[in-house]
């Protein structure tokens, strides 16, 4: 599941460079746990897109970062540790079951990197980067300055918004 994921990501992704009126995406966070799924999706000016999904409702928020909030999440996302991770090297433990538990999508120079992280003991040693990134999606649960949105409206499963191209006949 978390492939598709990720693969969904990057080819709705491809294309989102190109000069566009709103400000590019820098990046997608997604906590799979058995009794939620939580995802945010993060503007380069702040804004975010938030789902929480649990097997009762799923609760959808988008609002904006502060400045000093986003200058936090961009230096967790330019830790070495993170930067220098490759995609194939993605960790997968010799155990982990078929559920993804992380799947982080952060905006780099020309490409997108896209990494997977199956189970806690495959991100707990990322203390610069992940862990952190971790915490703050908690915080960013409980944030009261958003607005709350209804799913049939706004739940896209933190995926922006394909690129549309119109072709003349």
């Amino acid at each position: 599941m978390g492939f598709v994921v990720s693969a969904a990501f990057v080819s709705t992704m491809h294309g989102q460079s190109d000069s566009s009126a709103a400000p590019s995406f820098l990046m997608r966070l997604v906590h799979a746990r058995t009794y939620e799924n939580v995802c945010v999706l993060v503007r380069g000016d702040g804004q975010y897109h938030l789902e929480r999904e649990t097997a009762q409702k799923t609760d959808i928020f988008e609002g904006m970062l502060t400045q000093p909030e986003l200058q936090r999440v961009e230096h967790f996302l330019s830790a070495n540790e993170l930067f220098e991770l490759a995609e194939d090297k993605t960790l997968k433990p010799a155990n982990a079951g078929p559920s993804v538990q992380i799947i982080l999508s952060v905006h780099r120079p020309g490409r997108w990197q896209n990494l997977t992280f199956p189970t806690p003991a495959s991100w707990e040693s990322f203390h610069e980067s992940v862990v952190p990134l971790i915490a703050w999606l908690e915080e960013l649960r409980k944030a009261k300055n958003r607005v709350k949105l209804r799913e049939e409206i706004a739940r896209n499963n933190c995926l922006p918004p394909p690129k549309l191209e119109l072709k003349t006949r």
